[in-house]
């Protein structure tokens, strides 16, 4: 009796196909991770830029209270926003309802949505080389968040700080946004050169997706 042939693949063709996929799988994960960090960063980007539009709607320099521009992001937000350098008081987001107060200069991360452990106020991180055009400069603006000037002669500096890559021990996402046009040298990933960097335009100080 004649036997019919077996059909199927071998241990090695198995153990090759296993491998493969493993390859394949240690190339995508990592850019998927990547992408779905970077998808985040979009929060700030929208938030610091209607921050900025709210500040340019005013003639004279206003009370430093974030809130003076109608900014109010929406909850959910990974990024905790600083209008000052030491924040006198801040709109807490740990509960179903944010608790906001009148001379509020910073809004927490939302712990609420996140979770206890995610830090109400992530730590900045402040780049050591800037330059400001003239009249931030003249009005004394450095590297801390605030409002500079007086009158009609005034500018403002402001940063957002958040976690993307579910890390919430490593440095954290920091972004910051001026109303003078400048040159700022990022901290991570380093530079040898400032970057040129325009009134309004978000600037990545020390990115969280790829600086650990």
């Amino acid at each position: 009796m004649l036997r019919r042939p077996q059909n199927g693949f071998t241990l090695i063709e198995l153990m090759i196909v296993v491998a493969i996929i493993g390859i394949l799988a240690a190339i995508a994960i990592p850019s998927f991770l990547r992408f779905q960090a970077r998808a985040r960063q979009s929060e700030v980007n929208a938030n610091l830029k209607s921050l900025f539009t709210g500040m340019r709607t005013l003639a004279k320099r206003p009370q430093a209270e974030i809130r003076v521009p109608g900014f109010a992001p929406e909850r959910g937000n990974r990024y905790s926003y600083y209008m000052a350098a030491t924040c006198t008081a801040a709109e807490i987001r740990d509960t179903i309802d944010a608790e906001p107060h009148d001379n509020d200069d910073c809004i927490q991360s939302d712990r609420f949505k996140f979770g206890l452990d995610m830090p109400a106020q992530f730590e900045r991180v402040v780049p050591t080389t800037l330059e400001w055009a003239g009249r931030a400069t003249a009005s004394g603006m450095g590297a801390q968040a605030g409002l500079y000037g007086n009158g009609l002669e005034w500018d403002f500096l402001s940063y957002a700080a958040g976690d993307v890559d579910g890390t919430f021990t490593d440095s954290a996402d920091t972004w910051l946004i001026s109303s003078s046009d400048g040159r700022i040298q990022p901290v991570c990933p380093s530079s040898s050169e400032p970057f040129a960097t325009a009134a309004g335009e978000p600037f990545n100080v020390s990115n969280d997706v790829d600086c650990d």
